[in-house]
This record gives C-alpha cells, structure tokens and sequence, in this order.
C-alpha cells in the first residue's frame, strides 16, 4: 500500500487552532469523525490541517481520498481502492479492503461524501469492524449516519461583537485580511477599514468561502460599497477563483450543490423558510410555512432535514431552540421561491398577530414572554413592517403594526428604531384613521422621553385633537396624559395636574385599566412630588402601586416604584428610596428597559451622596449617562426642568467632595460599562436599607444574560472554542466573559460553574 499525500494548498491556513487541536483529540478517542457544515464553511482546509498536524500521532499512513466527482456511489469503493494503491483480487467488497489494509495503521480522509452518503456508510461501516488499525475522518454536509459515528459541526470563523474595537484577534478579519493583501498589496489596514472589515465578515456570516471570494473583490471595489446597497454583494461573490474545486469556484456553485442534494420538498420548504429574517422558532415556521402540500408536521420534519444537510442552523438561545438560513442561503432560497408574495404575506401575518398580541399584554409573567419573544423576533418585525409599508395595499396594517408595537419599541429598548418605524408608517398614511391618532401619540410619546420636546408637542397635540374627532377615547386619554407629562418636563407641575386628571377621566369612561391607565396614576404622583405635595404624593404612588400589583403589571408597576423612590428621595429618606428604587431597576432590567433603569440609578446616585458615598455616587452617574444613551435618551432624567436642576447641585456636591479628576475618574469607569453590565453593578452594589453595605444577590442575579448562557453551555460541557462557534462571537471574547463568571461566583473552576447549573437547571426548566 501506498502513502497518499495531503493535498498542498496554495494559500495559508488562517487561525482555527483550537478547532484543530479539538478534532485531533477526539478523532484520537474514537476511529470515526465526519466533519459537518454548509457549503464554503471550510471542512475540507479543517480536515487537511488537522491531518497536517496530527497524522503522526493518529495512524502510520494518511490516505487522502476526494469524493467530490465521484458520480455514483458504486464508484467509492474503486476511488478508496485506487487511493490506497492496491489491486483487489477479491472483488469490491469491504472484506477484501480489510484484508488490504490487515497489518497497516492507516489514517482514511474522505472528503465530500454527502452526495454519495449511503455508499460511504455501508462501505466504512462494514470496513471498520473488519480492519481494526483504520481510522476515518470525513467531511460532509451531513452525518453518514452509521454506529460509531461522532460528528462534529465546523463553526463559521469567530467574528467581532459589533461594538467591539477593529477585532484583529477575530479569524475572520485575519483571513479577509490574508486573502485581500494577496491580491492587493496596497491595501492599507487601518482602524476604520478593520471595522468595514468586521462588518462585511458579520454579513457574511463568517464562512471562509464567501470571505475569500469578498477579499478577491476588492481590486473591483471598495469596502464602503460592499457594505452598501448598491454592490449586491452576493452577485458579486458570483464570480471566484476557478483554479479551486468545481464547487467551489463561487459561493453560488457551492450553494447548487447543497440545494441539489435536497429532495423536491426539501428544496420547497428551504425557499419558504427564506421569508424569514434572522432566526425563527418551529412555531412560526409550521404557521408561515405549511399548506401547498406540506403540513405543520411536514414542514417540522423536513427542518430537521435540513439541519441535518447543513442548510438550516440550530442554536440553543435562553433555552430555546432558534433556526436560521446562513444570509447567502437565506438569498438563494429567495430566488428560487415560487409564489414569494403568498408567503411574504403570511409571514407579515403572523407577527402582525405577535404585534397585536402584544398591545394586549397585562400581566407580568406575560410582559415577560412577550419580550424574551419579541426580542430574539426584531428583524423578522422590521421585514414584516417593511413589507406592509412597501405596498399600497397595506400601507395601513403597516400602520397598525408600529403602534401595537409600543409596549416592544418602549418597554425593551428599542426606541430610536421605534421612532423611525413610526415615522416612516405616519408618512405613508396621512388619512385620518384610530391608527394614525394611536401612532401619532407613541410617536410623541417616544420623542419626550428623548428630550424632542417640540416634536413631541406638536405629534400629541394632532394625536388628541384626532382623537376627539374620531371618538377614540382612548387616542384622547392617551395623548392628554402624556401632554401632561410633558408639562411635568418642563416644570409646570400645576399644568400636568391639570392634564393628567383629565387623561384620568378619559381612561376611565373608556374602561381603560392596564398599563398606560396606571403610568398615568404614577405620573400624576410625580406631579405632586415635584410640587411638594408630598403627602398626595404619596397616596397617588401608593394607589398606582396597588393597581399594578392587583393586575401583577411589571412595567407600570416599575414606573411607580420609581416615583416611590423618588418620593422618599424628596422626603429625606435615602436607604428607603433605595428599597424602591431597586425594585424598579430589576424588573426595567428584565425588560430591557434601560431609559427606565437610567431614571433609576440617576436618583440611586443621589441617595449615595446623601449617604456619604461620593465615589460610588460619581460612578452610578457614569452608569446612568450609559443608559440614558442607549435608548437614545439626550438629556437624564427626560430633560425634566426641576430634576436636572437638582441634578447640577448633585454633581456639583459630589465633585467638590472627592475632587474633579476622581469624579471623572469614576464617572468614566460608569460610562464604559456595556447596559447589562451596568444594571448588574447597580443591583450588586447599591446600599442596603439600614447601611452602607451591599445588598445581597443571588448568585444567578449577579450574572449578566450573556453571562448566565454561557454558564449554561459550561454546564453542557462545551469547550471556550465550541461556545464561541455557539454564539458567533471571538475566543477572547468567551475567556473573558468566562473570567468574570468565575469572579462573581468566586469559583476557581469551570467544572465549579457546571456543579453550580446542574443544581440549577431542573428549576430553571420547569419554571
């Protein structure tokens, strides 16, 4: 028998050392590997390097074997034979192949079988019980499927968090970088560039194919215009490199032949699942994707077919299972989908029915579904919304849609993009409907908080004025009660009283009693605070609370336990506006509310200094200022007249206490916390009710959400490099997400964190 070299490549293999490093270890414990992965992700450059690597330590002889024109599977025995070097005398038959290869240690590299899968897994799985010193390492779009097999799912190359530094230290953006400076040797690296580079590597999801072919491209453009719509960078990919594999020679010819190896049906449901954006859930795929011959149960199978042949991905999210099509077959599928509009239509649907739902939302645990789903369904809404508003037909259900959203753009932090929504809605209907006065009044309503007071003015002027035309008498409760807000902004308190009295009487003649209908008993309490009505205040806050608490409302509820706090603020009780003050900001955290969690730690940082804790003080102002500015938020404290006065008296104190380099000093390390971070600061060091300590979280509250799903896959038993494949993000990032969980568990270990989640997760998952 002869030794089959590896084939040479003629460019250099670019990071994936961890990846290397763990196929060798367990292709070193077991005797069969496939390599799995879409088209372009990079199975056959991981399998050679991990042969180039290893081979001396796995086996006397590697034997590398491609399958990739092999046009029948009747043809692998001859092409395995024929690699090996050996003449049969005793016919094709694994018998006589393990006769061969009886007294040999011989490494077997099959590269591309899934078009001629079951022809690879009778011939192995018959071979390896017969020649004990053979090894199998494959490459495939799918599993063999035989006894003994493990599989192993080639990740896209880690890719910079989007608001990370240029992210050198992503594989990505070396191999962009390796591929464009071959071709170009001019192109200068620089800050900027690296993070075009970051981006263009996030839209192309990663795979090493596209990038390469995208890195070619830059002789013809720039990266300004890849990034932008006019390079359709797809197309562009459409032309490659022909000295590689046929299926290779551009990211279109790759995906042709994934769709190929898919049944008619499988082909049918993979175009309709391109309708989607982003990931989704099985749910609406058996909604959107069923009929036309395919049932929910059908079209529930034929996913899991697809994950299997690497179509579709599968990531585990919050414990939850999400699907997604790589944005290349997302493109593809699109092209190739008969009747788009029907199923375009039924998408827009479905999460028009989400939207619906939403506006009806009252009770906490319900508020708090409705923004884990909606979260994780953002550019699926945007794609709903855009569709509907791209179309004459359906300008008004894109209308409609906006602002049944406001609880989603407003509780869970999306306001700016809410605003746009809403704008471009109200731009593309301006007749006179109960859906422009509600969208009018969100809008409005958005814009105050962000200090636009003007805009805001005028949008809920027209939004009640509406209203009252229409005899919508909740448009009309609504956008009074906010104007009353906005008159509480601007420092007349008697005004807002006024207004929001009315609002009042308005709600409740349109038996309006959820969240907006309490916001406005809360806002009310906020007027007499800021009047120094303290007493009235109080009973107003204490009503409102009440309120909430009897239809358990969370994100009323949290509004006014942050006027209670506030409250007791102005009442000179500081470890008690604390008590409220950290009630609020853990349910607005949950919710993903941070111009609320702002709100709260602004007047946290108060109760501080009044407590003696200047440093800590200067630093929540930090934390605030981040939050504030991540819903878009210009002025703390919503621009309020009276607050930011105090506000001013506040700073100065507390500069003048510790100095003016130590105030920056801790107001800057506030400002560089990332949102979740911050509220997880807040809430483990804020003052207790009776003295300057901590107050105690629990362990699982002190992580971050991305902290607690990486803790998760710890307890999985995932390696660092296997998370990073998991969530797309870089090796570095992991670490040191890793290093901080071991901090605050004050574990020493992993194995630490994973004791600590199995105790946890039977409560978690039935909960």
């Amino acid at each position: 028998m002869t030794r089959s070299q590896v084939p040479a490549d003629l460019t250099r293999f670019v990071g994936r050392d961890r990846e290397c490093a763990q196929v060798a270890e367990l292709l070193a414990a077991g005797r069969l590997m496939t390599l799995t992965g879409p088209g372009g992700v990079g199975k056959t450059r991981l399998a050679k390097e991990v042969v180039r690597r290893a081979a001396g330590d796995l086996a006397d002889s590697v034997v590398f074997v491609e399958l990739a024109e092999v046009a029948q599977g009747d043809q692998v025995f001859t092409t395995i034979a024929g690699a090996l070097g050996l003449a049969l005398d005793g016919g094709e038959s694994p018998r006589s192949l393990a006769t061969a290869l009886a007294e040999c240690e011989v490494l077997l590299v099959l590269d591309n079988c899934e078009h001629v899968l079951a022809a690879c897994g009778r011939l192995i799985g018959a071979l390896l019980p017969l020649a004990p010193g053979a090894r199998v390492l494959a490459t495939s779009r799918e599993p063999l499927g035989i006894l003994g097999e493990r599989t192993w799912r080639v990740p896209p190359l880690s890719l910079p968090a989007p608001a990370s530094n240029p992210g050198i230290d992503s594989d990505a953006v070396q191999l962009f970088l390796d591929r464009a400076l071959s071709v170009a040797p001019e192109f200068a690296v620089t800050d900027a560039r690296l993070r075009m580079v970051g981006d263009l590597c996030r839209r192309l999801d990663g795979i090493p194919l596209a990038i390469e072919l995208a890195a070619v491209r830059t002789r013809a453009f720039d990266l300004p215009q890849m990034l932008s719509d006019e390079v359709p960078i797809f197309r562009v990919l459409d032309r490659g490199n022909e000295t590689g594999p046929s299926r290779h020679h551009t990211l279109r010819k790759a995906i042709e032949w994934s769709h190929d190896l898919c049944t008619d049906r499988e082909q049918a449901l993979w175009s309709r699942l391109a309708v989607f954006s982003g990931s989704f859930g099985l749910a609406a795929a058996r909604e959107v994707c069923a009929g036309d011959g395919l049932t929910g149960d059908d079209v529930v199978a034929l996913i899991g077919n697809l994950v299997e042949k690497s179509v579709v991905t599968c990531n585990v999210i919050e414990g939850a299972h999400r699907y997604r099509l790589l944005e290349s077959l997302r493109e593809f599928g699109l092209e190739r989908c008969e009747q788009r509009e029907t199923w375009r239509r039924r998408h827009r649907d479905y999460y028009l029915g989400l939207a619906l739902a939403s506006t009806h939302t009252s009770t906490g645990d319900e508020q708090l579904v409705t923004v884990r789903r909606l979260q994780g369904e953002l550019p699926n809404i945007r794609s709903a919304v855009d569709y509907s508003l791209s179309r004459d037909a359906d300008r008004l259900v894109g209308l409609e849609m906006t602002g049944a959203l406001w609880f989603y753009w407003n509780a869970c932090g999306h306001l700016r993009d809410g605003c746009r929504w809403l704008q471009r809605a109200l731009e593309e209907n301006p007749e006179s409907t109960p859906a422009r006065a509600k969208a009018l009044w969100v809008l409005g309503w958005y814009e105050m908080v962000q200090g636009d007071k003007a805009n805001a003015r005028l949008h809920l002027e027209t939004a009640r004025d509406m209203g009252r035309a229409l005899g919508d008498r909740v448009a009309t409760a609504t956008a009074t009660q906010f104007l009353g807000t906005l008159e509480e902004l601007d420092g007349n308190t008697e005004g807002a009283m006024r207004l929001l009295e009315e609002a009042e009487r308005h709600h409740r003649e349109a038996s309006e009693q959820g969240a907006l209908s309490i916001l406005c008993g809360a806002q009310l309490a906020m007027a007499h605070c800021l009047a120094g009505r303290l007493d009235e205040a109080r009973r107003q806050c204490d009503a409102a609370v009440a309120r909430a608490e009897a239809h358990d409302e969370r994100w009323a509820a949290s509004w006014a336990r942050w006027n209670r706090g506030l409250l007791d603020h102005f009442a000179g009780q500081a470890s008690r506006s604390v008590v409220s003050l950290r009630t609020a900001l853990t349910a607005k955290a949950a919710l993903c509310d941070w111009l609320g969690a702002s709100a709260c730690v602004e007047i946290m940082a108060w109760n501080a200094a009044d407590l003696g804790r200047m440093a800590y003080a200067a630093r929540l102002l930090g934390i605030g200022h981040t939050l504030c500015r991540a819903m878009g938020g210009r002025h703390p404290l919503f621009g309020s007249t009276l607050l930011t006065a105090r506000r001013a008296r506040y700073v100065a104190r507390i500069r003048q206490a510790i100095g003016a380099d130590a105030y920056e000093r801790e107001f800057a390390a506030g400002r560089e916390l990332e949102v979740v971070e911050a509220a997880a600061f807040v809430l483990d060091t804020c003052v207790g009710p009776d003295r300057l300590t901590p107050v105690g979280l629990s362990r699982q509250d002190a992580l971050t959400a991305r902290e607690r799903e990486i803790s998760r896959l710890i307890y999985q038993g995932l390696s660092n490099a296997d998370i990073a494949a998991s969530l797309t993000i870089s090796r570095r990032t992991v670490e040191g997400h890793v290093n901080r969980i071991l901090a605050k568990l004050n574990f020493r270990s992993r194995s630490q964190v994973a004791v600590w989640m199995a105790r946890r997760e039977p409560v978690e998952s039935g909960s």
